[in-house]
């Protein structure tokens, strides 16, 4: 988790804390820094969602175009010295 959705965790945790110890009237502007904050949080989570591993991102790409790997094709692969 990068620091800056672990910050706004955090934050998040602290402005609905806040929102319930203050008055009603007051509200309002905690209320909007919390939406603005669980919208950055849902971006960073759905853009780190997207960011897959590597090697699972190489994979889905081969089952994509129909290739295969050495272990459907029998086995290993010689390779010529």
């Amino acid at each position: 988790m990068s620091t800056r959705l672990a910050d706004l965790l955090d934050l998040r945790e602290v402005l609905q804390a806040s929102i319930l110890a203050t008055p009603p009237d007051k509200r309002a502007p905690l209320a909007g820094q919390l939406r603005g904050t669980l919208a950055e949080i849902e971006a960073l989570e759905s853009r780190a969602a997207k960011v897959g591993d590597p090697v699972d991102e190489l994979a889905s790409r081969r089952v994509a175009r129909g290739a295969g790997t050495a272990s459907d094709q029998g086995g290993a692969v010689a390779i010529p010295y």
